[in-house]
């Protein structure tokens, strides 16, 4: 083995960290970031490396000012070999296949476009992406949260909290999935609706078909795992409590998207769930403090704009009475 083959080793050791701290999306490019700092403190030799790292990574810059754009650009197939291969070349000449190949899997990861949305108390939001023509439209409910990215070879929705309709346009070679904290929702083309409010995640579909992996358990750190899949089809609705999935069943899966027109729907729903989306829609919540009382399953249709038809109404479907409270909410006690 040659003398410089070492530190050639070191090099590109350092690159590679470069680029993840550079270029991945957080929290991944800190990571890379911290393990960067730590190698380059464990010894003289990794500082010296890193800082040649460093050298050819702003010489990359430097040899074209649009060629790092070309990791955001939308690129038609046409032109997208001839960037990949020029920003490949210009790698291989600074980094070797360390970087070279780095950069490649890089291109055809970052996303082309990139958000993050969120809704507060009676707020609704309307998003259409840039993902075709037409494009996918999802309809946001209140005190929602969800983040965007579409890719070349996939589209992700990860939605972070609250309610979700979505109508996808058809793209067999980029499929749409949703990530929730339960599971991944999967499909080609298809309107279907998710409900998430720290309880169950509740998915109903509208037209054509979703599959539905439950997430499974791993260590801090580990890349995510799902199970095998489950196959929702047109009027099929599915609830995930506590990592277990109930067996799929039939209803009214547009009444899920029912906060579009005013209306929130629920069938055998513990009260404490239903409260966290009715209280999306209020100014001032509605509580409990008896576990009797969150226990207590709602089924029905009700108003989310009608505050007073609201209150009023759960004393007759269940065994509750509501106090009203000095900051105009209300509390829900056992009968």
């Amino acid at each position: 083995m040659s003398p410089m083959a070492p530190a050639e080793k070191l090099i590109e050791h350092a690159l590679d960290l470069v680029v993840k701290s550079e270029v991945e999306p957080e929290p991944a490019a800190g990571r890379a970031l911290a393990r960067l700092r730590q190698w380059i403190a464990s010894s003289p030799e990794h500082a010296a490396a890193a800082d040649e790292a460093r050298r050819r990574w702003q010489m990359l810059g430097g040899m074209s000012e649009g060629l790092r754009e070309h990791f955001d650009e939308p690129v038609t197939p046409s032109v997208g070999a001839g960037r990949r291969n020029l920003l490949l070349t210009a790698a291989a000449l600074l980094g070797g296949a360390a970087l070279a190949g780095r950069l490649g899997w890089q291109y055809w990861q970052a996303p082309v476009f990139s958000a993050a949305y969120r809704t507060q108390p009676l707020q609704l939001l309307n998003v259409g992406l840039p993902d075709a023509q037409p494009g996918t439209q999802l309809a946001l409910g209140a005190d929602s949260a969800m983040d965007v990215r579409l890719h070349r070879q996939r589209r992700i929705v990860r939605l972070d909290g609250g309610e979700l309709r979505c109508d996808v346009a058809h793209d067999a070679a980029r499929p749409f999935e949703v990530l929730t904290r339960q599971a991944r929702i999967e499909v080609l083309g298809t309107v279907f609706s998710l409900r998430e409010r720290g309880g169950a995640l509740t998915v109903g579909v509208e037209r054509g078909r979703v599959q539905v992996a439950l997430r499974e358990a791993v260590e801090a750190g580990s890349p995510d795992r799902f199970g095998s899949p489950i196959v929702l089809a047109a009027g099929e609705l599915l609830d995930i409590r506590n990592g277990i999935a109930q067996p799929p069943h039939l209803g009214d899966a547009a009444a899920l998207a029912g906060w579009r027109d005013g209306w929130l729907s629920f069938q055998d729903t513990p009260l404490r769930e239903a409260l966290a989306s009715v209280n999306a829609y209020r100014t001032a919540p509605i509580v409990s403090t008896d576990p009797r009382v969150d226990a207590m399953r709602l089924t029905g249709r009700f108003p989310v704009r009608d505050a007073a038809g609201l209150l009023a109404m759960l004393p007759q479907v269940l065994p509750v009475e509501v106090r009203l409270r000095a900051d105009r909410g209300a509390e829900l006690v056992a009968r």
